[in-house]
Formats: structure tokens, sequence, C-alpha cells
């Protein structure tokens, strides 16, 4: 089988070699880890958030929900996460994310999450933790964990796609037999869920409840020079002409909510999932504002923090140029009582 959508242009029989070399390989590291080999239990529970496929399901706001959800329940989470793409001693663009939408929290972003939990636990904070978010964990099985969540885009399931690097898989279908909640992201934009739940159900155990979400967005985070950042209603989008930008795993429910706002989206820069920010870059995204005669770029959490210090060359040019950044948020469709008892089990007295 070869997916519509690849992740290479690698001629098809050499993507395909290398996925069943891949393949053998995950297979053989699972097996370890089925017998409990190069696994660690930590002393205190465990909440995995992963996906099967490669860049974005919509994992994110999952993470935060599930966090406020316990914060909501008394309970003192971390997040542990790869930190990808993050510069040495420094936080990635989804670190950055989970602090601002989530405040002063405890996170470690390394590649050897176990030895950063290790040394978050021996200090004051850490003792105060008493459960572990991880943050793309479905892989990360080198910690073990005691709920495992997986993240399903309904919008583009898995069931027809293939291993890396002919398809995007990170791994085979029945691996989702290891999962203990399925959550489906944008559900609100497919017509035919049964259907999908159905195919879906061949792998996924019937114990396992499947909740159904969306994202919405809450309000607009406003950047204007020499101007406090303020919160707007999403009604200022409204006939404005916009320059969107944004580099995240899947673009296409960013854009179509953009313009769902009412917003005019003049120019369109796509880039690749957590590819920093350059001066060049900067210089690219005003001269394209500026052929369009923009004032507006509208772009996601994780976009803004690659910006960082560089967004103010923008704040800064001629004509009062301002950046929007939408609140993004995960809403339960389906399966809230099914997601909250399944905390309450992993976190006793919750």
């Amino acid at each position: 089988m070869i997916p519509e959508r690849r992740p290479t242009r690698l001629p098809v029989p050499i993507a395909r070699a290398l996925s069943k070399l891949y393949e053998l390989g995950i297979d053989r590291q699972n097996r370890k880890y089925d017998q409990g080999i190069g696994v660690t239990t930590l002393d205190r529970p465990v909440i995995s958030v992963g996906n099967l496929s490669a860049g974005g399901t919509g994992k994110t706001p999952l993470v935060q929900h599930i966090v406020r959800t316990l914060q909501a329940h008394n309970h003192h989470p971390v997040i542990a996460m790869r930190g990808y793409k993050a510069q040495k001693g420094e936080l990635g663009d989804e670190a950055h994310e989970h602090l601002d939408a989530l405040g002063d929290l405890p996170i470690v972003a390394q590649p050897d999450r176990i030895a950063g939990l290790r040394a978050l636990f021996a200090t004051d904070k850490g003792k105060a933790v008493d459960v572990v978010v991880l943050d793309d964990g479905f892989q990360h099985r080198k910690i073990a964990r005691d709920l495992d969540i997986v993240v399903i885009d309904s919008t583009n399931p898995p069931t027809n796609d293939a291993l890396l690097p002919l398809g995007f898989l990170r791994e085979r279908m029945d691996s989702l037999s290891r999962a203990d909640l399925v959550v489906l992201t944008h559900t609100d934009r497919v017509s035919d869920l049964e259907t999908l739940e159905h195919n879906l159900r061949r792998w996924i155990p019937s114990t396992s409840p499947i909740i159904h979400s969306c994202h919405t967005w809450r309000d607009l985070r406003v950047e204007e020079d020499s101007e406090p950042v303020r919160a707007a209603p999403l009604d200022e989008l409204r006939g404005e002409q916009v320059l969107a930008v944004c580099g995240i795993g899947t673009p296409d429910p960013f854009l179509r909510t953009l313009e769902s706002h009412g917003a005019e989206r003049t120019e369109t820069i796509i880039r690749k999932d957590h590819e920093p920010y350059s001066e060049h870059d900067i210089d690219s995204i005003l001269r394209t504002a500026q052929r369009a005669g923009l004032k507006t770029l509208v772009t996601t959490r994780k976009d803004r923090a690659r910006m960082g210090d560089r967004a103010d060359r923008i704040l800064r040019s001629d004509g009062g140029f301002r950046v929007i950044t939408p609140t993004l948020e995960l809403g339960i469709l389906r399966g809230e009582h099914e997601l909250l008892e399944a905390l309450k089990r992993v976190c006793p007295g919750s």
C-alpha cells in the first residue's frame, strides 16, 4: 500500500525497503519492552499522551486539558517531554507553549526524561509532584505508565497509512492494543465517525473508551508595538485582512479555523514543523506582508514561541504591524466522564 501523503521524496521501492527495516527494528524493541526489559517504573503515577503518527494530531491541547483537570482535583503534575529541536539548556517551542498556557508548571524537556525527572524529584519543587504526564510518550516505553492515551486525528486517520518513511506511522496499527484510552481530535469536521470507530476497533481493545474532541479558539492574544499585550475577542478577526504564518504538523485546521472566524487570509506562509525562525525568515515575512499591504500577522502559539524576540522587528515595522495568536483549547464532545474516571483511577483521591 502506498499512502496518498508521503513524508519523503525517496523513490517508493527505496522507501518501502526502509519502511520494512524500520518495522523490524520497532518490533524488536517493542518485544523487549513487553518483557519489561529496559523499562523504569517511577515512584508516582505516569500518564502517557502520544500518537501513532508523525506530525500533528492535536496532542498539545489534550496534554494541557489533562494537566488542568489534574490541578482542579488538587494534584501537582509535571510534564515530561523530549524537547524536540530545543537548543541545549533551553526549552523548545512546545515547552514554551505549555508554560504560556499553564503558568508556573514543572516541565522536564530533554531526551533522557528519566534522568530529568529524577533530578526534579530531588528538589523541593519536585517533591510536591505527584503525577507525571508524558507528552509524546506512546513510543517512549522506557518509562512504565499507568495510563496510555493515544491521540488520533479523525480527519487524517492512520488506517490507510504505512510505516515511516513510506508513510507517517511510527508503529504498526496493532500497537493500538496498548491503548487504555483513545482520543479522536477534530471530530466536529468528520461526518461519518461511526465508520471510523468501527475501523479502529479492529485494533483498539473493546474495553478502551474512544473520546470525541474538537479544538476551539477561546480568545486572541494581541501584540502591538509599545502597547501591553492584550486579550481580545475572536470577533476582532472578522473582516480583517491577515498574513497567516504557521509551522505545525497539520496546518489545515489552523487555517480553516482562522477563516471560520471571518478573517480574510490574503497571504499564507507554511513552514516545516519545529523549524526555528532566523532573521532571514523574519525579513521574508515582512516582505510578504508589505507587498500585500497587510498589517496583521496571525500565527500559532508554537510559532510565536519560536520567533521569540525576533518578533519585535515585526511589531516595530512601519505602519503599526501587530501579531495575533489564538488561544487554543480542547473541547470534549463525547466521553468526558470516561476520561475523568480514567484519571481518577490513576490518581486516587482526585
